[in-house]
């Protein structure tokens, strides 16, 4: 890392020196090894390496953001020129500027263990191995009977140190192990593929591949023999794999570009009730091993955990420097870490037992939305529910609404959200929610 603080000191005082005001420096190397394994036998195989500097000139009450994977000292430099020559084309922005030094004080002082040498360690043989180990586990049920089955392994290690002409520094190292299995079944036209996987920043919190097989060949039994069922109303039941995708499209909103540009159901929105009381979620940087985890975020301000809505009542806006100053309001972060919904008691079965009439959606099929008013379609893939129970398997469907009127109607919260995801957010109950057929 020493190497890298001394690429972004070196670039911050050559920028000054040639012109710029002020000067966000950021030096990072990834590294990612993949293999995917099909039909016994290696697929893909790859290792790739990358390392940039990513700059962010402010100059004259100008702006602009540059990046180079040239790290040698001449190289550099040349680049800085070019950057600087460039900003001074742009346009004046009197809202651009780094963060306040007072905000990159009070960072906590936590490990969040993000680094885990065992999968820094894993290199494509070990990969090819895992992925020989997992199709032998996927291969072996007897409830699928699969013409196709792939299976992926891969891991990622970053590093990166960042600092500003300000007074900012900071460094981070973090890895992510990654597996998926999937499964095709059918023939001709009618083939369906789903899949299970996990992924973790530590080897030893990946989930057995027995569970994520188990997962895949679930998934794709609630997906055969789709038919069409008659529009109406009906309650919802969000399974956890999409729930996080539902919650993260109503939240778009609260971000600060959506309110600079005037496109948002939140404005002026803040301390009032835009959902049902059900609805506690949280933005928690500081989770140990958690996806998203951080100390700070890309701006170098201090994260800290923020209750986004609290009981349905909306608190805070995600706002980075820039369009809080546009807006006039005190800048928190523009970046989302890990959103926690506060879970319920029951699970996903007892749900499902109690709804009378509805449809059980395990995926999005695209579809829009309007960050103004807040209507809402996207097409689904799901089951639906009579009396208690799943019966017919769903297809060309929609589910349309309004946010702003639909998440008033969160009637329950399930206890199973994923812990290897950046959204733990666990299945979700709405009642009275409009199906239609295409």
């Amino acid at each position: 890392m020493a190497e890298f603080k001394d690429i972004a000191s070196r670039a911050i005082e050559v920028a000054q020196k040639q012109g710029a005001d002020a000067v966000y420096a950021s030096v990072a190397r990834s590294q990612d090894v993949e293999a995917q394994w099909r039909k016994s036998k290696v697929d893909t195989l790859s290792s790739a390496g990358q390392s940039s500097l990513v700059l962010r000139l402010f100059v004259d009450g100008k702006y602009g953001v540059y990046t180079t994977s040239d790290l040698r000292d001449e190289s550099v430099d040349a680049f800085i020129g070019k950057g600087i020559a460039m900003t001074r084309l742009l346009e004046r922005d009197p809202a651009r500027g780094l963060a306040d030094p007072s905000r990159y004080t009070g960072r906590a002082e936590l490990d969040l263990e993000q680094y885990d040498e065992a999968v820094a360690a894993l290199r494509p043989d070990d990969l090819v191995q895992k992925c020989r180990q997992f199709e032998d586990v996927a291969l072996a049920r007897k409830d699928i009977s699969p013409i196709d089955t792939t299976i992926s392994f891969g891991a990622t290690v970053n590093e990166s140190f960042s600092a500003t002409s300000n007074g900012f520094y900071g460094s981070r190292k973090t890895t992510l192990a990654m597996s998926m299995c999937e499964y095709v079944v059918g023939n001709g036209e009618k083939k369906i593929s789903e899949y299970g996987y996990s992924q973790a920043k530590h080897a030893s919190d990946m989930e057995p591949f027995e569970v994520q097989a188990a997962d895949a060949a679930r998934y794709i039994a609630l997906k055969t023999d789709q038919k069409k069922i008659a529009s109406g109303r009906r309650t919802l039941i969000l399974d956890r794999r999409c729930a996080g995708q539902f919650v993260g499209r109503f939240i778009i909103p609260a971000f600060g570009n959506a309110l600079v540009n005037r496109q948002s159901y939140f404005e002026g929105k803040i301390g009032q009730t835009v959902a049902s009381k059900l609805f506690d979620l949280h933005d928690s940087p500081h989770l140990v091993r958690g996806m998203r985890s951080r100390l700070y975020d890309g701006e170098g301000m201090a994260t800290q955990p923020r209750a986004i809505f609290d009981h349905g009542v909306l608190t805070q806006y995600y706002l980075d420097n820039y369009s809080a100053r546009k807006l006039g309001l005190d800048a928190t972060t523009g970046e989302q870490t890990n959103l926690v919904l506060t879970p319920g008691a029951r699970g996903l079965d007892e749900m499902i037992r109690d709804v009378q009439d509805g449809v059980y959606v395990i995926s999005f099929l695209g579809g829009n939305q309007d960050t103004v008013r807040g209507d809402f379609s996207y097409g689904i893939v799901g089951v639906a529910i009579e009396h208690g129970e799943l019966t017919t398997h769903v297809s060309e469907m929609n589910v349309t609404g309004n946010f702003m009127d639909v998440m008033h109607r969160l009637n329950e919260v399930g206890n199973d959200p994923r812990t290897d995801a950046s959204s733990r957010i666990p299945s979700l109950r709405i009642d009275d929610v409009s199906f239609s057929g295409t």
